[in-house]
């Protein structure tokens, strides 16, 4: 009996050292309760939401939520499909991030590190409260603004939406911080926010914000009076501020047919003048991606649409409504000759390598995957090659199915901020000559194209908003084939109030160029329309165009049970 009470406090003592221990918090992470805001502490604290920035094949693909690319299943987005349900919980109505950010924000300054240590972690928490508030608030329109940590009895959680111009402006003042407070892209940790980060995304979200409130004026989604213009300004001025830093430049390049596809799949990124802010990634430390094996051996369940590929102009500078160089669209070789290089760069053609290793290349593209089934199908007869890199051993990991890939993700892009100064000039009807000179045809000039004129020059028929200025619509076109399957179509959709657009019939390539060629295994099952195009919806509700209802579908609803707990809250339109 005795060797059994002395085994029985020895278990206890164990257990109980074991407890203790399990109960400490992570060597490798930080708690709440145990922050000091040590300049480490504060590190590791923002590193966490790091994982909230877009993964390398994330932005290509993120147009398939646009009429820029077909997913295989026309549901993909149900607000673009009109089959969002209201939900009884999440729907992404969800405030974990803020309340993350808001414990730091609140309780930072009991750090006795020197603001200069510690500074740009500060300005890093504030530039991620600002991304989580814009996400939330491009899905709900109106939202409540919580700036501090709630409890669960919080009077705050309580409160009703306020207009999302008061929100924008709260945004647009946490990006000031953020820039005040984080370091000079000269002076920053390599793969770390810095300055000029957050003086882009405050262009993007002005822009944004500009956009919507000018093109849903009048609608249950406008904001009463209204004044865009000053966020059209203040999106002009953020984009000026990083023009005229000197410090961003688009290259002309020495080879125009390939320049801009090869910006999309180098492995570094560093020193780049025309990238603001990317993502690194690793073999050597796990950090890989299999973006290559989806666009070098599949067709990825996509596709790139009709629409898009006939809104790249000629290169005399004309659509091809109107230019005598345009060769139709029987073929793919037919549809890149004599166009914007871009096009010839953003999909595959007959005889691009797919795979080259050691040396030696091993595959080549000779037809889309129109034979595929599921994820590795190519659902539009015009295949996507922008972000892909055949030579594997640029990879990082050399194996043929292309997994274990580190080419980079661009976060943020010096050609985004100058079509941003371009369309917000445009917007305040300032857009000189010398403004396209400095942004518009900056971009053309690195894939020899011709000038944009304020005046144009032309009136194309096919133009996507004939109620709107002919510089306008090229300024929109530009943006369109610049950013194409970089994952900004969507937004652009929705703050354009592009009703049209969304509800157009999505087309492929003429099927007829496929005919008889030699697959394996062969077609079959491939849609087509009346007049010979591939138009992978034509057996679902979308046959006619997404099902979007634009009395509701421009925002998401609100979850009911949120409705239930704070009766404040009010539903989004028409739900």
């Amino acid at each position: 009996m005795q060797k059994l009470i002395y085994l029985f406090i020895a278990t206890l003592v164990l257990t109980t050292s074991c407890e203790k221990f399990l109960d400490r918090p992570p060597l490798d992470t930080i708690t709440d309760k145990e922050m000091k805001f040590s300049k480490k502490e504060m590190e590791l604290y923002a590193n966490q939401y790091y994982v909230n920035f877009p993964q390398f094949l994330d932005a290509f693909y993120a147009d398939n939520s646009s009429d820029n690319m077909v997913y295989g299943s026309f549901d993909y987005t149900p607000l673009l499909a009109g089959t969002v349900t209201v939900p009884n919980s999440g729907g992404g109505w969800s405030w974990t991030n803020i309340r993350s950010v808001n414990y730091f924000l609140a309780n930072y300054q009991v750090t006795t590190e020197a603001l200069a240590d510690v500074g740009t972690y500060i300005g890093e928490v504030y530039f991620w409260r600002a991304w989580f508030y814009f996400n939330l608030m491009k899905r709900f329109g109106d939202l409540p603004w919580y700036n501090a940590p709630l409890g669960t009895n919080s009077e705050e959680l309580y409160t009703p939406r306020i207009s999302r111009s008061i929100i924008a402006d709260s945004i647009l003042s946490d990006l000031d911080r953020a820039i005040n407070l984080l370091a000079p892209v000269a002076q920053s940790t390599p793969q770390r926010i810095h300055k000029d980060v957050a003086v882009a995304f405050k262009a993007r979200v002005a822009l944004y914000e500009g956009s919507w409130e000018k093109y849903h004026e009048g609608t249950p989604f406008g904001v009463a009076n209204a004044n865009y213009n000053k966020y059209f300004q203040a999106a002009a001025d953020a984009a000026e501020m990083l023009i005229n830093s000197g410090y961003y430049n688009i290259s002309p390049g020495s080879n125009p047919q390939w320049d801009y596809w090869s910006l999309f799949n180098q492995r570094d990124l560093s020193g780049n003048k025309e990238v603001i802010f990317w993502r690194k990634y690793d073999l050597s430390q796990g950090l890989t991606h299999n973006g290559q094996a989806m666009l070098l051996l599949e067709g990825g369940n996509t596709g790139l649409s009709k629409q898009l590929v006939d809104d790249y102009l000629c290169k005399d500078g004309l659509p091809v409504s109107l230019s005598p160089l345009y060769l139709g669209d029987d073929s793919i070789a037919r549809v890149i000759t004599n166009r914007d290089p871009r096009l010839s760069q953003t999909i595959y053609v007959r005889g691009y390598a797919r795979v080259i290793q050691n040396g030696d290349t091993s595959s080549r593209f000779s037809e889309p995957d129109l034979n595929k089934t599921g994820s590795i199908r190519n659902t539009t007869g015009y295949q996507l090659y922008k972000g892909a890199a055949p030579n594997l051993e640029s990879q990082g990991g050399g194996a043929a199915s292309g997994v274990g890939a580190t080419t980079a993700s661009i976060l943020f892009r010096y050609a985004e901020v100058l079509l941003t100064y371009a369309e917000a000039k445009a917007e305040l009807g300032a857009c000189t000559q010398e403004v396209l000179d400095a942004t518009v045809n900056k971009l053309r000039d690195k894939v020899a194209m011709p000038h944009l004129a304020v005046s144009v020059g032309f009136s194309d028929p096919n133009w996507d908003f004939p109620s709107l200025s002919p510089l306008l619509n090229e300024i929109r076109r530009e943006r369109r084939i610049e950013l194409a399957c970089e994952g900004y179509r969507y937004d652009d959709l929705m703050r354009w109030a592009a009703t049209h657009l969304i509800k157009a019939p999505l087309l492929g390539a003429k099927f007829s160029q496929f005919e008889g060629k030699t697959f394996d295994p062969p077609l079959s099952g491939i849609s087509v329309n009346a007049n010979g195009y591939i138009a992978p919806y034509l057996n679902t509700p979308a046959a006619g165009g997404w099902q979007f209802d634009p009395s509701k579908h421009y925002l998401a609803p609100l979850p009911t049970n949120e409705l239930t707990i704070n009766t404040a809250l009010t539903q989004n339109p028409n739900y």
